[in-house]
């Protein structure tokens, strides 16, 4: 659980970085699914020109098929993701989750996850963005939290997120200045909880060694379109 100063600070800047949020063994469990991931998208084609650098474990085509329960109900989606591997799922929606219902003071869904991966001496880069902007404006009516956590320590030559806080916490997400970036430097398993409206980007990998980061994020409510969802909607029920 997080802190009344966390949850006060990341309503004030729009972000907060907790340390040490993952242990050593679902740091190994998380890295361990990375891994199986990534090396299937690399069989079908380059991680940054097919693949964008974001791997989703329900969009990666790891699975021959997934239940449309996988998609909104927890059940379903627990024995789902574990055909890839078993314990992260439930960290997402326990660990992760909980927090997210803390920082939207809300019931929350489950409403993506991926793992954003820069291979060694990458030039693959994330300009300055706002998650909730990639929604259409009748789809942002629930707020969100994106929580980004490295599977490495990382820091601004290998990659690592950029944020620009908050001017005016009485607008969040509202900018109307040049970017003023605070480089976010962090160890394995930390997370950097972010508010959608948060502007924020991230560099190139210029190391030896691949960057990894899980992300999952969360709403106040399910997400659809015309089509129906656009995404997930596993609801975070009480652990």
């Amino acid at each position: 659980m997080l802190t009344a100063a966390q949850v006060d600070a990341f309503h004030t800047r729009g972000y907060v970085v907790v340390r040490e949020f993952l242990s050593a063994l679902e740091i190994a469990s998380y890295t361990e699914e990375a891994e199986v991931l990534v090396n299937h998208c690399y069989e079908q084609g380059d991680i940054v020109s097919k693949w964008g650098c974001v791997v989703e474990p329900f969009g990666c085509g790891y699975l021959d098929s997934i239940p449309p329960l996988a998609r909104t109900t927890q059940t379903s989606y627990i024995a789902t993701r574990a055909q890839i591997t078993p314990a992260p799922a439930l960290y997402t929606l326990s660990k992760y989750g909980m927090c997210a219902r803390q920082l939207l003071e809300s019931s929350v869904v489950l409403l993506n996850e991926q793992y954003v991966v820069k291979p060694p001496r990458s030039e693959a880069a994330f300009d300055w963005h706002q998650d909730v902007l990639y929604f259409k404006d009748e789809q942002r009516e629930h707020r969100m939290v994106s929580v980004w956590t490295p599977l490495c320590d990382v820091r601004e030559e290998n990659g690592t997120v950029l944020v620009d806080p908050y001017p005016d916490p009485t607008m969040p997400g509202v900018y109307t200045r040049e970017p003023e970036p605070v480089v976010v430097e962090m160890s394995a398993g930390c997370a950097l909880f972010m508010d959608g409206r948060l502007r924020h980007c991230s560099g190139a990998n210029t190391s030896n060694v691949f960057r990894t980061a899980y992300m999952p994020q969360f709403s106040s409510g399910q997400v659809s379109d015309d089509n129906g969802l656009t995404a997930l909607a596993v609801p975070v029920n009480s652990f």
